[in-house]
């Protein structure tokens, strides 16, 4: 496949999943956001500000530098992605909530985003020829994100029924195209990206354990409900690494750009797996031991869980 069916492929993946999210939302969902006032603000500082720096601070402990670390900050600053809601679905977290502040996050990071990649480059580049591209391209690059959830959240309030009847497979396509680009985007460039893996894995692996436990920390220092801890760990752990790869390749037309948003959209799935499974264990440990400690009262003392 040449590099330019490639990125008309992933101006397509991305609208479609940036479509998804749409379909799952509504204006009134934005609504709940009020009763969380300060989950979600502490959730948007952590997006937009802590893990941009958690990204600089990665780069300068593994030496990073040129357009791996430009990737490193363009992952850090993309949103939330929508593969996050299944999770909370599957592992206990507030649907709802995660669906509307994946929204608000998809919406501030598009204009954020084209901001950090372009100090980003010319930080880690110089400004040369290559600041301008991403300029150039970012209102082509915001309108593939906001546009589509949009007409998404608009067919939602239009036509539920429709809504309801492509929801699901939207987001079952949304967490395959995301693989699937990213593995196409590995096979295609495989000596570059394995010549680099040795010298990102160990960085990606140390942030995307520092994202999961951030998000759930500071929910928890909160004193959140267990729900809205699960969610926020999710959140900030599962990236929209499709827009960071489609920056890389489609905006930089630099493939070491996308590397650490590619091996990301992997071992995101990983960790929110394995995060995902100790959640239920301990649910399970716990509803264990207050059935036995209280006999006859058990099926009461689970549901206040």
């Amino acid at each position: 496949m040449s590099t330019t069916a490639l990125v008309q492929l992933l101006y397509a993946a991305l609208a479609v999943v940036m479509a998804g999210l749409g379909l799952s939302l509504r204006f009134s969902d934005f609504q709940r956001l009020r009763g969380h006032a300060s989950a979600v603000a502490v959730a948007l500082i952590l997006q937009m500000v802590v893990l941009p720096l958690i990204a600089l601070a990665i780069n300068a402990a593994f030496h990073l530098s040129g357009y791996v670390a430009v990737g490193m900050i363009l992952l850090a600053a993309t949103p939330g992605s929508i593969t996050a809601n299944l999770y909370s679905h599957l592992f206990g977290g507030d649907v709802p909530f995660n669906l509307a502040l994946t929204g608000l996050n998809t919406f501030l990071c598009a204009l954020t985003l084209p901001l950090l990649g372009s100090w980003a480059l010319a930080y880690y580049v110089g400004a040369g020829q290559t600041l301008p591209i991403l300029y150039d391209k970012a209102a082509q690059t915001i309108g593939i994100v906001i546009i589509p959830v949009l007409l998404g959240m608009l067919v939602a309030t239009k036509a539920p029924a429709v809504a309801a009847r492509l929801n699901k497979p939207l987001k079952i396509l949304s967490a395959v195209l995301i693989v699937v680009f990213s593995i196409a985007g590995i096979v295609k460039e495989w000596a570059t990206l394995s010549a680099g893996f040795a010298q990102i894995g160990g960085a990606i692996l140390l942030f995307n354990g520092v994202c999961l436990l951030l998000g759930f920390v500071a929910a928890s220092l909160l004193r959140l409900e267990r729900s809205l801890r699960i969610t926020m760990a999710f959140q900030a752990c599962i990236h929209n690494a499709i827009q960071a790869i489609y920056i890389g390749i489609a905006v930089l037309n630099v493939t070491l750009a996308a590397l650490p948003a590619a091996v990301y959209s992997i071992t995101m799935n990983v960790f929110a797996l394995g995060f995902g499974l100790a959640v239920l264990q301990l649910r399970r440990t716990r509803d264990r031991r207050i059935a036995s400690a209280r006999p006859g009262h058990s099926s009461e003392a689970a549901a206040r869980i």
